[in-house]
């Protein structure tokens, strides 16, 4: 055949070429003939333009030979009668030959060839190179700068010693696409010894479909890469290469296990993509059983886009080895808005894992947008989850907009060990359906921070996080801020509660802030800091009762307060928990409780120690949690009805020794039109200026409530922020005409 037998512009526009390829004036196409190797398969004349054996055949052997001995581009192509042909390799004359110039290697002219089909298990090659006999070697090496621009396509590469392709030396731009690496196209396994393609320091190549330069859509297919005795792909200080469309450690027909020994894609280098966010059923690759993991990416500005892994292309989930994606470095997206978003099932390790130490750690990277786990939307059976949703090992990353359900072993659904990190917008532990949210819990904890600097939620983008296995949240560290979360009720304050508390906080330093949260249904309390040190502070929240006033108690307590100095728990709206509204246990001092709204809660508004209402002693020289300050003491209420607007006139005191307490003292009034022990349904407002110790003190306040009368009572807050319990309640006003909603308060 010769060169004006190939049209170029017929192999562009089936997609089989590198987009924007222009063939060199010199260039020649030779047709292999016969599937056979021996003394006499080398060609008979390199460099004379014709592919010819000492028999007068165009073996693969020669053509390449004669390629080699060319200027220019050339193109091998097979005959095509050719139907399932097998070139076994003689050992004898061991591996082809390098391939030194930019050749072509096409084998879907053959007509047994499905050069039309869509699907890889549809296109099986039609001519299999199998290296089963050789001692050593490789199925195609591509070395040197000549050797760039080269393509591979439509193939069988099986059972060489060691690698399936090599690019090396300079050999950049290497298109390898539709051919089958590792295995059979009947499933059975045929191995390489090394790795499937194996990329060393050279850059560019495009493994599988490639962008048509319109941008618009794919051309070409993937390939089927697995059962290798190491990676599937290996990309070696690498950069600038495309991975799409693949099939990795499964069969062709997408539901096998084929698994690589080592990583279905191990990449080393720079501004590589694997996947693609045009089409996610276009662009992805599918790895699964892969026994070291999906990927693992050593490099920045990497870009993981639109994968499936631990499930076929088809069919059920396959539970796979290692890490899902592993990723060091910094500045690499896995996943990303619209159709960018990887899937991730079954990994003994984390679905994405983010460093692994903080010698390999991973900075400044991106976890946008990925399903992490299944859903049993028909049955329990049917959800598949990894060991861990989602683990990061460095500083300043972002996970965001993430599904993380169902992880097992570890079983956390997101956890972070590292400072700055931002943790926002993800749905941790259910899914929603128009039957209501559903628990698809992580056995763990929903999300875990060890580390100090970071952000759990935001106003415009809050976490949800429900049905966990322990708590919502957990947090050790300082300086963290975690704020506008649902946790344990889904966007419309439906019960999903995590198996125990909202939060745990770990404090360990200053700058805690935990606000503008909506907690609820959980099997513990609804936050429960345990800290040591300064600035933490706990207020807006909705703990128990919804922004509508819905119920969605806690099982145990609101807020628990244990271990701690100097915390602010403040304008939060506390009701319907099974337990004290706020308690203060274990030494905490310096709690200053202020300005909230608590009622209906199982046991105290505000409780101090762990043993019911704490009487108060003569000028409170008895010592415990927030020094058990001493409550202030109603005496009288004057409720006047008739003045615009309504007022009430309170006379108390407050009986705490100077050496007991702290002045000035703020005293805060609550009101209820129900009879509640010892809780603060309605913040009225607060008193800024108790000097005296034990004076009997009047003060008026405005009393909007549309009411008769009510109940009283109050909470003193000296001056080194020891808050009281709250103050016995003072009936005033006509209690029977009282509308139990009339009062409106923040």
């Amino acid at each position: 055949m010769n060169i004006k037998s190939l049209s170029y512009i017929g192999l562009i526009s089936m997609g089989l070429l590198l987009v924007n390829f222009t063939a060199p004036v010199q260039a020649a196409n030779f047709t292999v003939n016969i599937a056979a190797d021996d003394a006499d398969a080398h060609d008979a004349n390199p460099g004379d333009g014709v592919c010819s054996d000492a028999l007068g055949d165009c073996t693969l052997r020669a053509a390449i030979e004669e390629a080699n001995a060319l200027a220019g581009a050339d193109v091998i192509l097979f005959a095509s009668t050719f139907v399932d042909a097998i070139l076994v390799l003689d050992a004898n004359e061991g591996p082809l030959p390098v391939i030194s110039t930019q050749v072509f290697i096409l084998g879907y002219g053959i007509t047994a060839y499905n050069s039309t089909a869509t699907l890889l298990r549809d296109a099986p090659p039609q001519f299999t190179i199998d290296g089963s006999q050789l001692s050593s070697g490789n199925g195609f090496l591509f070395s040197g700068a000549g050797a760039s621009g080269g393509v591979v396509s439509a193939l069988g590469i099986i059972n060489f010693p060691s690698d399936g392709v090599v690019m090396a030396l300079g050999a950049d731009n290497i298109s390898v696409n539709r051919s089958y690496i590792g295995i059979h196209p009947d499933g059975t396994p045929a191995g390489n010894g090394a790795h499937g393609i194996n990329a060393v320091i050279t850059d560019g190549h495009h493994i599988g479909k490639t962008r048509h330069s319109s941008g618009t859509h794919f051309v070409s297919l993937g390939n089927v890469i697995s059962a290798n005795g190491g990676s599937g792909i290996r990309l070696f200080n690498s950069n600038d290469n495309t991975v799409n469309a693949n099939l990795i450690g499964l069969a062709a027909s997408g539901t096998s296990d084929r698994g690589n020994d080592l990583f279905g894609i191990d990449m080393s280098g720079n501004n590589n993509q694997i996947g693609d966010f045009i089409n996610n059923s276009l662009a992805g690759n599918f790895l699964a059983a892969n026994d070291s993991g999906g990927m693992r990416i050593d490099g920045d500005n990497n870009r993981v886009y639109s994968n499936q892994l631990g499930k076929g292309e088809t069919g059920s989930f396959i539970n796979s080895e290692g890490d899902g994606v592993l990723v060091y470095g910094e500045l690499n997206f896995i996943g990303n808005n619209g159709n960018a978003s990887n899937k991730i099932y079954e990994h003994v390790g984390a679905g994405i894992r983010v460093g692994l130490s903080t010698i390999n750690s991973g900075d400044n990277n991106f976890i946008i947008n990925n399903t992490i786990g299944s859903a049993g939307n028909i049955s329990a059976l049917l959800r598949s989850g990894n060991d861990v949703g989602i683990t990061t090992n460095g500083n300043t990353n972002l996970i965001q907009n993430n599904r993380v359900i169902n992880s097992e072993g570890l079983g956390h659904g997101i956890f972070v060990s590292g400072n700055n990190t931002t943790v926002v917008g993800n749905q941790v532990g259910f899914v929603n359906s128009i039957n209501g949210p559903s628990a698809e819990p992580n056995v763990g904890v929903g999300v875990f921070v060890v580390g100090d600097n970071s952000i759990i939620g935001s106003e415009i983008n809050p976490n949800f996080i429900g049905g966990n296995g322990l708590s919502g949240i957990q947090v050790n560290g300082k300086n963290i801020r975690v704020a506008y979360n649902h946790i344990g009720v889904d966007d419309s304050f439906r019960k999903i509660g995590n198996s125990q508390s909202g939060m745990v906080i770990f404090n360990e330093g200053s700058g805690l802030e935990i606000n503008n949260n909506i907690i609820g249904d959980n099997g513990g309390t609804g936050v429960y800091l345990i800290g040591d040190v300064n600035v933490q502070q706990i207020h807006h929240n909705y703990i128990g009762v919804a922004p509508d006033e819905s119920n969605i108690g806690n099982d145990v307590s609101g807020i628990i307060v244990a271990s701690a100095i100097n915390a602010s728990v403040w304008r939060n709206h506390i009701a319907n928990n099974g337990g004290d509204g706020i308690s203060v246990v274990n030494d905490s001092e310096g709690i200053a409780i202020y300005q909230n709204y608590m009622y209906n809660n199982g046991r105290l508004g505000i409780e101090l120690g762990d043993d019911g209402i704490t009487d108060n002693d003569p000028g409170d020289f008895d010592e415990g949690d927030n020094r058990l300050q001493n409550t202030p003491v109603i005496e009288a209420v004057i409720f006047d009805q008739m003045a615009v607007p309504p007022t009430l006139t309170i006379s108390y005191r407050v009986d705490s020794n100077s050496s007991a307490a702290t002045y000035p003292m703020n005293i805060d009034f609550y009101w209820s039109a129900v009879d509640e022990v010892a809780q603060g349904r309605y913040f009225l407002t607060t008193d800024t200026n108790y000097t005296t110790p034990n004076a009997l003190k009047t003060f008026t306040v405005n009393f909007t409530g549309a009411a008769m009368g009510g109940y009283l009572t109050a909470t003193a807050l000296d001056g080194d922020s020891n808050t009281s319990e709250m103050a016995p309640k003072f009936q005033f006003g006509e209690v029977d005409l009282i509308f139990k909603d009339g009062f409106e308060g923040e």
